[in-house]
């Protein structure tokens, strides 16, 4: 959801409307953190499930934004580009020795990768196998 930026005496407004929606229109003071192009506001003194939930919240926009980029990048990028784009994406992979799936069993099969919650999980077909 988008909102508009409003300025009140030259301070910067958040709507009334993105306090509710996010459940932090009840609080006195917020906790303000702010990254590159992002701000991010909390509450204070958050209990553990709080801040699992802002976590999974975080991951969520994360998650979001990525496919956003991706989605961007796809689409403007000419042929020349994506090969330039997947090298950059390279740098941030993590190599596998394949003796590791030699180990677990999984080498020649097909698997099934999934991201949970920031973990990889990386699973076997059952029925598939390269000798079959």
């Amino acid at each position: 959801m988008t909102f508009i930026k409003y300025t009140n005496d030259g301070k910067a407004v958040i709507q009334p409307a993105a306090l509710v929606l996010s459940n932090l229109d009840n609080e006195n003071a917020l906790e303000m953190h702010t990254l590159d192009n992002t701000i991010v506001l909390l509450k204070e003194n958050m209990t553990p499930l709080e801040k699992l939930f802002a976590v999974e919240s975080l991951i969520r926009l994360v998650v979001s934004l990525a496919v956003e980029l991706e989605g961007n990048t796809d689409n403007e990028a000419d042929d020349d580009d994506d090969e330039a784009d997947d090298e950059d994406f390279c740098d941030d992979t993590i190599p596998i020795p394949v003796e590791a799936f030699e180990d677990a069993g999984i080498w020649g099969k097909d698997l099934h990768i999934q991201v949970i919650n920031g973990a990889v999980i990386i699973t076997a077909d059952e029925g598939s196998d390269a000798d079959a």
